[in-house]
């Protein structure tokens, strides 16, 4: 039978469709945080009969297989029953140990002390040794006591802008060393230290579940493990592909199970991509920020997103989307991927942000002026470039797009 030229052409219109909204879905999965997808998932879960949830899905996970973690605070209180004899000592203890930020670093000003630096002296030295220390600088010094001559002590103590910043040649003339020994200095010595004593202990939520990427330092290795432990474990149901082999099937029977089939493979796939997607990005930036995990460095190098989404193959639209809203625990505690990245990227954020949540398509001047409203100046002309550089149509062909 001869199909006529509009025929064809609705046909095609109707797999851009399909197409269209099959990759917005896979662009919605990518953005979402763990704890989000993990919802998402359920919902999807119930919708489609074809899907199977196992009876060992990660989402049985029982919390109470967490082991219980002293938080900072409680460690501190018992090491302060050991180290102090009278109550006045312990209860100006008591202060420091509630005075402390989340690196174990005294938050009191000189005036605030009052006068009793000898408790703090005393309180520096318990476990962890330097907690209580005003800077990092102070708590590395105070675990280098006893070693005062040694060359690390020198580097930290007169020359720590240059320790700091890895300006190692400069750093070597200082003090009068090879570079390749300041070097060693640096990777064997120093990074025994810790510069943030008060980490490594309970907080109010333990990131590790809630961080979309692990990063786990074993001896002399690194390990990047995508966090699903909130995740079900999703997978076809093996009922329905024998249901297709039956003959019996109604054509309204079989075309209900292919759709379904079709949305629950693609929906696999897609959680497969996430997976991938993150996996490469967390491992570059463990490559790139290597010393700064490792507590070297006290900040990381900012990165570009051109530079980062050049050296995966990726284009800047779905590493945006893959950073949005995600996080990173590792030895340094919790960090967002956007603090890894220059400050260029907020504006791109907040941009997919508002489309994704608009309810009728807004136009380029609109998201302008949204985007200054929340304290991100952004032109009319700005705002295209970012659109079309995450591969979002006009306010008029998202319309179009709208079911």
């Amino acid at each position: 039978m001869h199909k006529s030229p509009q025929f064809n052409l609705s046909i095609q219109q109707d797999q851009r469709l399909i197409m269209s909204a099959a990759m917005q879905r896979a662009f919605h999965v990518l953005q979402l945080p763990v704890e989000e997808l993990s919802h998402w998932l359920e919902q999807e879960i119930q919708q489609n009969p074809v899907l199977n949830l196992p009876a060992s899905s990660a989402n049985d996970f029982d919390t109470s297989l967490i082991p219980y973690r002293l938080t900072l605070y409680e460690h501190l209180i018992s090491e302060i029953n050991l180290h102090f004899s009278t109550e006045q000592e312990k209860r100006i203890a008591r202060h420091f140990a509630g005075s402390l930020d989340h690196n174990g670093h005294l938050t009191l000003s000189p005036e605030e002390l009052n006068g009793h630096e000898s408790i703090l002296h005393r309180f520096q030295r318990m476990e962890p040794l330097g907690i209580g220390a005003r800077s990092a600088q102070e708590a590395l010094l105070i675990q280098l006591e006893g070693k005062e001559a040694s060359p690390l002590y020198t580097m930290i103590a007169h020359h720590y802008q240059d320790l700091l910043h890895l300006r190692l040649s400069k750093l070597a003339k200082k003090i009068h060393l090879p570079l390749k020994e300041v070097k060693s200095l640096i990777h064997n010595e120093l990074r025994m230290l810790n510069p943030f004593p008060g980490r490594g202990f309970d907080d109010a939520i333990n990131p590790s579940l809630t961080a979309d990427i692990l990063l786990i330092q074993e001896e002399d290795s690194w390990r990047v493990e995508v966090n699903d432990s909130f995740l079900p474990s999703v997978e076809i149901h093996a009922s329905y592909l024998q249901a297709l082999e039956e003959t019996k099937l109604k054509q309204d029977e079989v075309t209900f199970i292919r759709r379904h089939l079709a949305s629950g493979k693609w929906l696999i796939r897609i959680l497969e991509r996430r997976k991938k997607i993150l996996q490469e990005i967390a491992t570059y930036l463990l490559k790139q920020q290597r010393d700064f995990f490792e507590g070297i460095a006290q900040a990381p190098t900012p990165l570009t997103m051109k530079e980062v989404a050049q050296a995966l193959s990726l284009s800047e639209s779905t590493m945006t989307r893959a950073i949005v809203n995600k996080s990173l625990a590792s030895p340094r505690g919790l960090q967002t991927f956007r603090s890894f990245f220059s400050r260029g990227l907020p504006a791109k954020d907040l941009l997919l942000k508002l489309i994704d949540q608009e309810t009728e398509p807004l136009s380029d001047e609109a998201l302008s002026k949204l985007l200054e409203a929340q304290g991100l100046p952004c032109a009319r002309r700005t705002v295209t470039k970012y659109r079309k550089e995450l591969k979002i149509g006009s306010a008029s062909q998202r319309k179009m797009k709208k079911p």
